[in-house]
């Protein structure tokens, strides 16, 4: 299927464009549950056989749901996040299935480090990152079926 932002062809359906939206509102509630330290809820956002790697690292696999849960109840306690998710493409692939890219960027803060009213905590230098998604339609509605990223730019 087709782009919308490529113009090319027919447009796309009231259905097509609500695919689309859900699956962009899946990346930004995925980031929103990390930046909210609820990262326990994330299998919400997944299919029982989900596959995941970090953009910090991409060479890394977790398959399985339960096991990407596992992998996120190990981040340090004290670790404060921003995600920040941009150009955010969906492509539909199929009926029920979907691709998707999005840049990343990241700030980490630590809890531990002091709290300035109204400016918050230092943070580390920001990375920049991509996500290559792979969604599917369930009988819940759209899941990440994969989320595979990779840092392009540390600073």
């Amino acid at each position: 299927m087709r782009l919308p932002e490529t113009g090319e062809g027919e447009p796309l359906s009231t259905e097509e464009l609500a695919s689309i939206e859900a699956c962009r509102a899946l990346i930004l509630e995925f980031a929103a549950r990390i930046d909210n330290n609820l990262t326990h809820t994330l299998g919400e956002l997944m299919t029982a056989d989900a596959t995941s790697a970090r953009p910090t690292n991409p060479d890394v696999t977790i398959a399985g749901r339960d096991a990407i849960l596992a992998a996120f109840a190990l981040r340090p306690k004290t670790m404060i996040t921003q995600h920040l998710n941009l150009n955010i493409r969906i492509r539909l692939t199929g009926r029920d299935t979907a691709e998707g890219q999005s840049v990343v960027m990241l700030f980490i803060a630590n809890a531990a480090d002091e709290l300035v009213p109204g400016k918050g905590r230092k943070a580390g230098a920001p990375l920049l990152g991509t996500w290559t998604d792979s969604f599917v339609r369930t009988a819940d509605g759209w899941r990440f079926s994969a989320r595979h990223g990779a840092t392009t730019i540390q600073t």
